[in-house]
């Protein structure tokens, strides 16, 4: 009867936030594969109530919590990668956990169950690793809380139950875990549907990237210049003063060496770099002062001698890795492609 209730209580609360996220859906990328980790984990609550008496019953009630892992990774990606596709080898993992997810289910061969646990931990930590990723660069304040959210209560709640459902598959479930696990859920989906809805109710939205505009055009709507009082006119001063003068060379810049040396406080210079400027990540902000130079460089005939690393490095880059990258999402080609344009031989 407890387990039925707090099952109960638990789906209503679920119900309740992905009405909440579905009312913004189309507004913001990445909302619908939160939709789908909330349906997961309430058919995975819904599926002891229904028993395993009809073999497609159940296989149609497993389906929703299959694709939970990836569904985590997919809604990690699209909450922290502002300007970053999904990398295709992601889809191989995914398409391969499902396949072998579902030959356990079907009850093909034994070894898929034991082969499908570890796919279902990679999907995890990779979805858990793209949260972690640059989250001391995040400049949206209840960005970095979301993430931070996430990493804690979901990611390390999905592990334990990967753990817990591969141990207690060959031994007998003691008794009361069953009502323990979902009376742990029901505290963790009322306090995440508290935040959602009453405490942080534009977490999400200002989290998720615009589902429709470019990047470029979402940059320069989030850049509209705010009331600055004199401290922030100074500060911002200070800081395209700064940056002017090379600033940005610093190799392993972050956002609170900047502070120190332009003297403020990290959370003030966050919040101007975010709000009055426009950037929702500390990287693509020194990127900009970063490209621009790279670009003028690479076309200027007398550095062609100079090895596209050597500029690399000179700019601040650690690697010739995060340069090409930054690289090719300003100018759709690479470093050594546009010298080869812009100098012809």
């Amino acid at each position: 009867m407890n387990y039925d209730f707090f099952t109960g209580a638990s789906c209503s609360l679920l119900l309740l936030a992905a009405a909440r996220i579905g009312i913004s859906r189309y507004r913001h990328s990445g909302s619908t594969w939160l939709l789908v980790v909330i349906c997961g984990a309430l058919f995975y609550l819904l599926r002891p109530l229904f028993g395993s008496s009809h073999p497609l019953l159940d296989l149609l009630l497993a389906l929703p919590v299959i694709v939970v892992p990836a569904a985590f990774w997919l809604f990690a990606h699209a909450l922290c990668s502002d300007s970053q596709d999904f990398p295709r080898w992601g889809w191989w993992l995914i398409a391969t956990d499902f396949a072998i997810d579902l030959a356990s289910h079907l009850n093909l061969h034994p070894a898929f169950y034991v082969i499908a646990q570890p796919f279902k931990l990679a999907l995890i930590g990779a979805g858990l690793n793209t949260l972690l990723q640059q989250l001391h660069s995040d400049l949206v304040a209840e960005r970095r809380q979301l993430r931070v959210a996430l990493l804690i209560a979901i990611g390390g709640y999905m592990l334990i139950v990967v753990f817990a459902e591969f141990a207690f598959s060959y031994h007998q479930v003691p008794r009361g875990v069953p009502t323990l696990h979902v009376v742990l859920v029901s505290i963790l989906t009322f306090a995440s549907s508290l935040w959602l809805l009453a405490l942080s109710p534009r977490a999400l939205e200002e989290s998720l990237p615009p589902a429709i505009e470019p990047v470029a055009e979402s940059l320069a709507t989030q850049a509209e210049p705010a009331t600055l009082d004199q401290p922030q006119r100074q500060l911002l001063e200070k800081l395209q003063t700064h940056m002017s003068s090379g600033g940005y060379r610093h190799t392993g810049l972050t956002i609170r060496s900047l502070a120190e040396q332009l003297d403020a406080r990290e959370h003030v210079l966050r919040v101007l770099i975010n709000r009055h400027l426009g950037y929702r990540n500390f990287n693509e902000y020194l990127n900009q002062f970063r490209i621009d130079e790279a670009s003028r460089r690479l076309a200027d005939p007398d550095e062609a001698h100079l090895p596209v690393l050597t500029i690399a490095l000179d700019i601040g880059y650690r690697s010739l890795s995060p340069f090409n990258a930054a690289f090719k999402r300003r100018h759709e080609c690479t470093p050594t492609e546009y010298r080869r344009e812009k100098l012809p031989a």
